[in-house]
């Protein structure tokens, strides 16, 4: 029984306590005493505690630990991700949530916000200050060294004119609990806090596993607050009166919360971008886009300040936009926050933050931050050197520095630590440890606690700053001690939760219109990287599509009691295969002895399941997966899923035993493909994003079909004929030619079903159909020197393959048709090929069209070019 128990004496346990807390042990950690979010002193359960307990105890025995298998699998299915740097699993690595929130009471969740904002207050005031007249350090308030000494003051952002009109248009503090149970500041986030989209997360998760708990414990709800947030990126625009165009800037998929960046695109309606998508002109930021430039109004960064501007800033920085502060100081765009706002960020700061607030707003900080001493001051150092055994000692300024616990080194070490103080004081900051508070942690039977910090978001409104009902909630991962929780040390995170002792109602006031209401049926301007990545996306699922078929043919037969003897029967689809570069293997006129086929199953294997070749079937899906999430806000959550799937689906596949197992993978991922091709075209917007996805599709289908048509027609008459079956079971059109002969495949007829039908949609013609729409969605420009000779030979060819009839009376009409469309197929052949060339060279590099730099270049991907 749990240690609370104990302290109860006599009282009666609830019904609930054995279930749930029969081995919860909170209060002691290595460092003595801590706050116990569950237990108060004398062991009762906290009331907001009781009232959650009490509803989780209605689940019937087993279910919770069912719906937690079911809610971590939907963390897999959403592709919730956190990138730990050095990880083995990169950015595929899951995001880490624990399913038991963190409960807080609505008084208590009053109190954080209050205080959080009059803190969020004080630092637009200091940002004014500091970047303005620096009236704080010219009256001795702020030593000179503490500001002029930071590598956050960013010394030309001092002329912006943002900072004197509320400069903070989000921000975010940790607060943690200290064992006497007083709120604490941890630190503050002013320049590009993270977490946020992660809450939201959390909360999707937890809400679809616990709705009942949630609802009867009257959880306040945060859609309110994302209201206000679109609310107030929509009034920061600095050109009122329209509809603004509002940015998500992003350092690009690698940084660690790429995920939570294209998610919070993707629910707040934004336009997901890279620097390379901005350009300035004429003092103005734009967006890149297949139409041309497209004026943005906010940018809501979320590249690290220094990064911003290249021009004036960070000079080898490829994640900014040149010239966006000269943008800013026109006043033509708003960024959330402007660069330079992480000045503030400082843990130096810290240790003057109650005189300042008296200073600046009259009162007092009604949340402390962690006693803290700046070693610039000889008072403050000689009080560190003195307890520098049970104090934490930070960098003063720099970001990433090693934090370093007196508690937890040499002695022999603290001694060198406190010569680098005494040799560089400006550059240390120290502060008092504080152990903080304990919250349960599901242990899979039932309670067990860690220790729990919280990330709590603010943003600006008219009336003032407005917190995030909840926040994000860290963990620290199992048997840590040590406070400095930090998802990049591999902690967990929570939901947190906000009891109201009433029913909810909505907490915000409505968002009014502040533009015209047009309706609109577009989505907007399509960013040319993001149109290159939707291109590249459809070509690399319907490669993928395309070898799982052909792999699949080959091996049902190969796999068969035929062996060796059923590769004339695939001999177009083996060289498709061989020639591609997808298969490596001998020739299919090999040795046929049992050493050959031994091999040549190796190979078949290998070519599904090789991870070191870029052209197994296992790398063109991770390959699928890696494009889907670059175009992921483009994407719906279903067709996102379907991507995810077959990007992982084969990876967690054990290799086959003998090669027939490989056929239900290889079935499984024809089916996921075709879910793949049914949501693309059944739940996406008929936009220009959706037109270079189905492109890419189209045209990839096209050349695979034009070049197993060139190796069908070189083969000679016999061989060509024992491999019509599996040529139509390949295009998956076996039952169209059946209901449609009632002879056995003969070459024109099949020729006809899986070339020139319109009507069969994997035929050669059907896929120049299309590619003859969507270039008339997307229609080129005007006026060009050289005019589309690839285009106009795509059309003509189409065309004549609408009016050819491949009917033939005797033996030397079949003979002259059949050499006709072999001729056909290899003149056709390289101007597919090199109509992928011309849409990256006239949409994707941009090189051509009027007022866009000079130094884009051409996107391309050599992983996925063809190999003629």
């Amino acid at each position: 029984m749990g240690k609370g128990a104990k302290k109860r004496g006599e009282a009666r346990e609830p019904a609930y306590y054995q279930r749930w807390l029969g081995d919860y042990s909170g209060r002691k950690s290595q460092t003595g005493s801590v706050f116990d979010e569950l237990l108060a002193g004398d062991g009762q359960v906290r009331p907001e505690w009781e009232r959650f307990l009490r509803q989780l105890d209605k689940l019937r025995p087993g279910d919770f630990a069912d719906r937690w298998q079911g809610a971590r699998d939907l963390i897999r299915e959403n592709g919730v991700t956190y990138n730990i740097h050095g990880d083995p699993k990169g950015g595929d690595r899951p995001w880490d949530l624990d399913p038991v929130p963190w409960v807080i009471s609505e008084s208590e969740w009053q109190f954080l916000s209050e205080g959080l904002a009059q803190r969020a207050n004080l630092f637009q005031k200091l940002l004014a200050d500091f970047y303005g007249e620096r009236r704080l350090v010219r009256d001795g308030l702020l030593p000179p060294d503490l500001l002029f000494g930071n590598d956050r003051f960013l010394r030309p952002c001092a002329d912006l004119p943002v900072w004197n009109d509320r400069p903070l248009s989000i921000y975010a503090a940790d607060v943690a609990r200290a064992p006497d149970g007083r709120w604490w500041v941890v630190s503050d986030r002013t320049q590009a806090p993270a977490g946020i989209g992660y809450a939201l997360e959390n909360r999707i998760v937890l809400g679809r596993m616990l709705p009942e708990v949630a609802r009867e414990c009257q959880l306040i709800r945060m859609a309110g607050f994302f209201d206000q947030l679109r609310e107030s990126l929509a009034a920061s625009s600095p050109n009122p009166g329209r509809k603004p165009h509002i940015v998500l800037l992003t350092p690009g998929p690698r940084n660690e919360t790429y995920f939570e960046q294209a998610f919070l695109a993707g629910y707040l309606g934004l336009t997901l971008a890279e620097g390379e998508d901005l350009t300035v002109r004429q003092d103005r930021v734009y967006l890149k886009t297949l139409e041309g430039l497209e004026p943005v109004d906010v940018i809501w960064r979320r590249v690290d300040e220094e990064y911003g501007d290249p021009l004036e800033l960070k000079t080898d920085s490829q994640l900014g936009v040149p010239g966006l502060l000269q943008a800013i100081r026109a006043g033509t765009v708003k960024l959330w926050n402007p660069p330079g706002s992480g000045v503030t960020e400082s843990p130096a700061l810290l240790a003057f933050l109650p005189g300042l607030c008296e200073r600046l707003l009259g009162e007092s900080l009604r949340i402390p931050s962690v006693a803290t001493w700046w070693c610039g001051q000889e008072d403050a150092r000689r009080t560190v050197l003195s307890q520098l055994d049970r104090l934490v000692v930070k960098h003063a300024f720099h970001k990433g520095a090693p934090v370093l616990f007196g508690r937890g080194i040499e002695a022999e070490s603290r001694e060198q630590l406190a010569a680098s103080i005494e040799a560089n004081p400006g550059a240390y900051v120290a502060q008092e440890e504080i152990p903080y508070s304990v919250a349960p942690v599901w242990n899979g039977q039932g309670f067990g606690s860690r220790q729990v910090v919280l990330r709590i978001f603010l943003v600006a409104g008219e009336s003032g700053f407005v917190a995030f009902p909840g926040g994000l909630a860290r963990v620290a991962a199992e048997g840590q001690e040590r406070p400095g929780i930090s998802m990049q040390q591999g902690s967990g995170s929570k939901d947190t939760w906000v009891l109201s002792p009433r029913a909810q109602t909505e907490p915000f006031v409505a968002t009014r219109q502040r533009f015209p209401l047009d309706i609109r049926r577009d989505t907007g301007s399509l960013p040319s990287r993001v149109a290159d990545n939707l291109f590249w996306t459809g070509r690399c699922a319907e490669r993928s599509e395309w070898v799982t078929r052909l792999l699949r043919e080959v091996i049902s037969r190969v796999g068969s009691e035929a062996g060796f003897g059923a590769l004339p029967e695939v001999a177009p689809l083996w060289d498709g295969l061989v020639g591609a570069g997808y298969l490596q293997a001998a020739e299919s006129d090999a040795e046929p002895t049992a050493a050959g086929l031994e091999a040549l199953e190796e190979a078949l294997v290998a070519a599904a399941f090789d991870a070191s070749d870029s052209y197994s079937l296992v790398s063109l899906n991770r390959e699928l997966r890696r494009l889907g999430s670059l175009s992921r806000n483009s994407l719906s959550m279903d067709t996102w899923r379907v991507v995810r799937r077959l990007g992982e689906w084969i990876s967690n596949t054990p290799d086959p035993q003998k090669l027939n197992d490989l056929l239900p993978t290889l079935d499984l991922l024809v089916n996921l493909h075709a879910a793949l091709s049914g949501l693309a075209g059944e739940n996406t917007t008929r936009n220009s994003g959706w037109v270079f996805l189905d492109l890419g599709r189209r045209l990839e289908r096209a050349s695979q079909a034009t070049d197993l048509g060139i190796r069908l027609l070189e083969l000679g008459e016999k061989e060509r004929s024992r491999s019509l079956r599996a040529m139509l079971e390949a295009f998956d059109s076996a039952i169209t030619y059946r209901q449609r002969y009632f002879f056995g495949p003969r070459l024109l007829p099949v020729l006809d079903t899986l070339f020139f039908d319109p009507t069969n949609p994997r035929s050669l013609a059907f896929q120049l159909g299309c590619l003859e729409r969507h270039l008339a969605v997307i229609a080129f420009d005007a006026g060009e020197d050289s005019p589309d000779r690839n285009r106009r030979t795509l059309a003509a060819a189409f065309e004549e393959m609408e009016g050819m009839d491949l009917s033939a009376g005797d033996l030397e009409e079949e003979r002259e048709k059949t050499e006709w469309t072999r001729s056909f197929f290899h003149t056709l052949q390289p101007v597919l090929w090199s109509f992928s060339d011309e849409i990256a060279r006239r949409y994707f590099s941009l090189l051509h069209r009027e007022g866009f730099v000079a130094g884009g270049e051409v996107t391309t991907r050599p992983e996925l070019l063809h190999r003629p």
